[in-house]
């Protein structure tokens, strides 16, 4: 029953220091799914424990007189009544259930007797006695107890496999939406410089045309791409705002405590360290997925609850020992002889067998038990296949993703320095402002697109851990 444990949220890149790793303990902490899935655990916990009290000890007291007594073929429920007629009596006993497989009562009983017979006119009588009740095959009662037991466990393992499952999704959506955020904190770094690049060029222009070194036209051209570059940081901010919302969301708050400290030197880091693809197939899949187990578990507990109705069927056959202490006085409550039997001590050997005489609803509930097992059957077939097509998408994400990354981290080199050459031909008035400007958007499009790969690399990084199961945790 102990297959499950408890995922512990940890930290996956290094971004921003543990940035993140605190995010994922806020969200841990904080987040609605995990409280309420908690508390679903808490209450198959309590659940489990509830199947035992079938082992709850019972008391019974009992104080009464009758005078002809004679007995009747049916009672209502509860109704007890005297041993013996034309007596008064006080009654006392426990039944126990023992867990290993047996019944246990203890009790006694105190009786003053009105005309026992012709000899006395009354007579009082002391008994003190145990029973013992021991299934020699398999006893229904413990036997269903076991099963229901079993049932109920499993209950709470997949619980416990569904608060697992449930904290493996929160970490991805995360671990997601602060990817998202670095990517738009370094689309804003990114617009942001190229608009100070696009202002030191349209300066330039401006006091070129005003040496007259180059037509007019040239500075309007600087203005209109200068235009075009605040506008984008104006969008790049907006998608950063909406970033920290969707952060928020994710760990499970209102508003973010903290302001994301993430740069795009770091973000673009953690990417570049990224080097090897995180291993492993759909059977590690299978083994910490929390989903997938948690199905293997709703199985096992069909199971039992199919080998309960089983159960049911069985012939019940026990062996039933007893010995009681018996003392009577004429004289009063504290003397004890031997008047009414020659003995003190009597016992008792019995052996029980029973069995029921109709199936129906044991029949109707295997035939249930029997369609959920095929339909978990079904079910963890179709996570498999699903699991499969996740972990193969993913790492083929990833490889794609890195030699992507490579590619374009050499691109932006060569667009730095073309973009330096043109800056100092356009300052000896070998060039134009237009294919400065040229050269400073190709530039800005590369580091978008670097910074588009990076975001790509971890979120594939991230998939295909989540793929998996998070197997290292």
């Amino acid at each position: 029953m102990g297959r499950f444990c408890l995922v512990i949220l940890l930290l996956a890149v290094s971004l921003s220091g543990n940035e993140l790793g605190d995010f994922l303990r806020q969200a841990e902490e904080h987040h609605p799914t995990l409280v309420a899935q908690r508390a679903v655990l808490e209450q198959l916990y309590q659940q489990s424990e509830e199947v035992r009290e079938f082992l709850d000890p019972s008391l019974f007291a009992g104080a009464g007189g009758s005078s002809r007594l004679w007995s009747l073929p049916v009672n209502p429920a509860g109704y007890h009544t005297p041993a013996e007629e034309n007596s008064l009596e006080g009654q006392a006993g426990a039944l126990v259930p023992i867990e290993e497989g047996a019944y246990l009562s203890v009790g006694g009983e105190f009786r003053r007797w009105f005309n026992p017979d012709g000899d006395y006119d009354s007579m009082y009588q002391h008994l003190l006695g145990a029973r013992l009740s021991i299934p020699l095959l398999r006893d229904r009662g413990f036997a269903l107890y076991g099963y229901r037991r079993t049932a109920a466990l499993a209950d709470y393992s997949a619980g416990g496999c569904r608060l697992l499952d449930a904290e493996q999704t929160v970490r991805r959506n995360v671990e997601l939406a602060y990817i998202a955020l670095c990517a738009a904190v370094a689309n804003c770094q990114i617009h942001r410089d190229a608009t100070e690049r696009f202002q030191r060029i349209y300066d330039e222009s401006r006091e070129l045309v005003r040496l007259k070194t180059i037509p007019e036209y040239q500075e309007q051209t600087a203005r209109r791409d200068l235009q075009i570059g605040l506008e984008n940081q104006v969008v790049s901010e907006q998608t950063l705002a909406s970033a920290k919302v969707l952060l928020a969301s994710a760990v499970g708050l209102r508003k973010l405590e903290t302001d994301p400290q993430c740069s795009f030197e770091e973000f673009l880091q953690a990417a570049l360290e990224l080097t090897e693809m995180p291993q492993g197939d759909v059977e590690t899949a299978q083994q910490h997925r929390g989903e997938y187990q948690a199905l293997l578990f709703d199985k096992e507990a069909a199971q039992a609850r199919n080998a309960l109705e089983e159960e049911s069927r069985k012939d019940d056959v026990s062996l039933n020992m007893g010995v009681a202490w018996k003392g009577d006085s004429d004289t009063g409550m504290t003397s004890s002889y031997r008047i009414a039997t020659d003995h003190h001590w009597g016992g008792e050997v019995m052996v029980v067998w029973t069995r029921p005489l109709d199936y129906t609803g044991t029949d109707a509930r295997r035939a249930q038990a029997a369609a959920k097992i095929a339909e978990l059957d079904a079910r963890l077939e179709a996570k498999t296949i699903q699991m499969t097509a996740e972990l193969r998408t993913a790492q083929f994400r990833f490889e794609a993703a890195q030699k992507r990354m490579k590619l374009i981290h050499e691109a932006v080199s060569a667009a730095q320095a073309t973009l330096e050459a043109e800056q100092e031909r356009f300052r000896l008035g070998e060039s134009t402002s237009t294919i400065v400007l040229d050269a400073q958007k190709e530039l800005n499009n590369i580091l978008l697109r670097q910074n588009a790969a990076a975001a790509e690399l971890l979120t594939a990084s991230a998939e295909l851990q989540y793929s998996l199961g998070y197997p290292t945790n």
